[in-house]
């Protein structure tokens, strides 16, 4: 199975890529009718920002370990998608049981996947990278 995992991660990211670019193109019909965009907020609109970012994700898909600071960003969205959907459960009373599932599955086989797990979280050899003082 091990030896399969590169692929997998890879079409992992691929996927999500797509799934990011499919849902936030779909916006765009929602925004051109209910446009919310204004002001100061309309200095950047959310579907072109979802698609650039869900593109992103697909180029760092063809080599996910040389593009780790992706794979890192597909965590966080992950995660940040996970508590949304709590919060929008608990404040709102909405809830995407789909896009909470894919949040999950993505995060936990992304940790699975990826082969150097320390440097997901900016490590090499049990310290943090980065400036030092």
């Amino acid at each position: 199975m091990a030896k399969w995992n590169p692929l997998a991660l890879k079409v992992l990211m691929w996927v999500m890529g797509v799934l990011l670019v499919v849902s936030s193109a779909s916006e765009f019909v929602g925004a051109a009718v209910f446009p919310t965009n204004t002001g100061i907020a309309g200095a950047v609109t959310g579907p072109v920002a979802g698609i650039a970012f869900g593109a992103g994700v697909m180029i760092a898909g063809f080599d996910p370990i040389a593009n780790i600071s992706w794979v890192r960003a597909v965590i966080v969205y992950a995660i940040l998608e996970i508590v949304y959907q709590v919060f929008a459960q608990i404040t709102l009373g909405q809830f995407d049981i789909v896009a909470f599932i894919i949040g999950i599955l993505v995060a936990v086989i992304i940790l699975v996947l990826y082969p150097n797990k320390p440097a997901l979280w900016m490590q090499q050899g049990g310290t943090t990278s980065g400036a030092r003082a």
